[in-house]
């Protein structure tokens, strides 16, 4: 009797007497099937619907009401299923099958026929059936991967709107305060303040792109990871300042509790390090209303662990469980009332991943706050000291302004742009800060002036119009040109880097340059001054 148990691969065999497919069944199991004997047409049809491989029928033991009900359970197959049938019969069809024949596959197989003949038939059909399944598991594998395609676009559809009002927001500002400032009488206090929204709206939409780019490296595997001396005492006194600065803005306090001694030095990646504690302190702030920051810092087992604890909104399990996905917030409730783009914190996970450690939630509550635990594995000195929390050096004091000095006095530089606007801006940083500047409005343009006067740097442009700044380097290289050729360059990519310092430049830049980061790198090339003879 077949109750269950019944396999792709089983053939079921259903004879005039219980006897007769016992027999058959044997045929069968000796030349290497899986077959078994039905008591009756009731038992063929629940082996039928458990999912059998074919269906040996004699149409002896088929009747009028036999044949509907078999029909019947054919009729209710998946659209993938086809279930071969090998019916066996007399030259002359008796009317009973003629009831399924138009529902089944069936192929008929004549008495007399030999035992090597009813082997064959029943290999066709269960090779006939493997397909069969193949193409329902690859059909249940499209639908599976449709189905995650399409909940992978509804969330990068939702983080396309997200990320346009992220984007427009910052722009509507740039743009609006611009249109002010136009307005505005000369001298008037209010410039001042218009600046100071477009300054901090431009620097957060940079934010936004850097974070857009990094995750893009980071999940195609080519962020760059650098290994640097780092005086962590003086890292950690220069980010608890930032970061005491940044919640009493929002009327917080921010505590620091050293829970263990740290090293004095460690080699880790700075640059990473910052990234990852500014994204989840500023989210720790930007998500409490009232109360306090807890920023703990400990060294166990070889790694540094930061926990960062607010008293904020805190996640639903649910909400938790959504966290460290690209393109998602916790909900869309938060990304309405907070903004943000969701991209912080997978992107801050990814990076502690690279520095040997992890980032993870450890506990969360609905207005009860949050609790997030930073891990990294930095390598340590030789004989490195262990400092304590009355250690911690102090945050360094900021330079004076750069553009106060004229500390470019008797440069000159040759500036090699396409753009106009940043042709002017460029120029307008360094004749303020006392260098001489002539223009090139591209690489052709810029390798002729270059050849012809005599400038103490060129500072070049990597893409451009008639000629490149990669040709204009390598040509001038070429013919031993040995003054500094500095690359200005959109894409902030580790592999740009390279391929410009292959190319023949000295330095190398990132746009937006900011101001005091191109004087200071400008600085380096001034000319020695000459002495005197006598």
């Amino acid at each position: 009797m077949i109750e269950s148990g019944v396999r792709s691969e089983d053939a079921l065999v259903l004879a005039p007497t219980g006897n007769d497919g016992v027999v058959a069944a044997e045929v069968l199991t000796s030349a290497g099937f899986s077959a078994r004997a039905c008591r009756d047409i009731e038992d063929l049809c629940r082996g039928v619907e458990a999912g059998c491989g074919t269906v040996i029928i004699s149409e002896e033991a088929l009747t009028l009401e036999s044949a509907e009900l078999f029909r019947c359970v054919l009729e209710k197959q998946e659209k993938w299923s086809d279930l071969p049938i090998v019916l066996l019969t007399s030259a002359d069809i008796i009317s009973a099958t003629e009831l399924f024949t138009r529902a089944g596959n069936i192929s008929l197989l004549e008495r007399p026929f030999s035992r090597l003949t009813l082997i064959r038939a029943t290999e066709v059909a269960l090779r006939a059936r493997k397909k069969q399944y193949e193409v329902r598991n690859l059909l249940r594998e499209l639908t599976s991967a449709k189905i995650e395609a399409d909940r992978a676009n509804f969330a990068k559809t939702q983080f396309l709107a997200n990320m346009s009002h992220e984007i427009r927001t910052p722009i509507g500002a740039i743009i609006g305060f611009i249109d002010l400032i136009k307005g505005a009488k000369p001298g008037s206090a209010d410039i001042s303040d218009y600046a100071g929204v477009i300054d901090r709206n431009s620097q957060q939409l940079l934010r936004l792109i850097d974070d857009i780019l990094d995750l893009s490296k980071v999940e195609a595997g080519k962020m760059p990871i650098e290994r640097l001396n780092v005086h962590l005492g003086e890292f950690l006194a220069d980010l608890i300042s930032f970061f005491t600065f940044k919640a009493r803005e929002k009327g917080l306090a921010f505590k620091t509790q050293l829970r263990t001694e740290i090293p004095e030095r460690v080699f880790t990646d700075p640059t990473r390090l910052r990234q990852i504690l500014t994204n989840i302190v500023g989210n720790a702030i930007k998500f409490t209303e009232r109360g306090a920051i807890e920023f703990r810092v400990a060294f166990e087992n070889g790694n540094l662990k930061f926990q960062v604890k607010d008293t904020g909104v805190g996640m639903t399990s649910e909400q938790a469980a959504r966290l460290f996905k690209p393109f998602m917030q916790a909900d869309s409730s938060t990304t309405r009332k907070f903004g943000g783009t969701g991209l912080g914190l997978v992107l801050s996970q990814r990076l502690s991943r690279a520095l040997g450690g992890d980032l993870t939630l450890k506990s969360s509550s609905p207005d009860g706050g949050s609790l997030f635990e930073i891990s990294i594995a930095p390598e340590l000195p030789a004989k490195v000291r262990m400092i304590s929390d009355g250690k911690l050096a102090s945050a360094p004091v900021p330079r004076e302004a750069t553009e106060r000095k004229q500390v470019l006095k008797g440069l000159n530089v040759l500036l090699v742009e396409d753009s106009p606007d940043n042709q002017m801006l460029i120029s307008l940083y360094l004749k303020n800060s006392g260098a001489q500047i002539e223009v090139a409005p591209n690489g052709a343009a810029g390798v002729e002036k270059a050849l012809e006067s005599d400038y103490d740097l060129v500072l070049m442009d990597v893409q451009m119009p008639v000629m490149d700044g990669h040709e204009a380097a390598q040509v001038l290289r070429a013919k031993q040109y040995a003054k500094p050729i500095i690359a200005l360059t959109a894409h902030a990519m580790n592999e740009e880097k390279l391929k410009c310092f292959a190319s023949g430049f000295t330095d190398y830049l990132t746009k937006p340059i900011p101001r005091d980061l191109l004087v200071d790198v400008l600085s380096r090339y001034l000319p020695r001054p000459a002495f005197e003879a006598g």
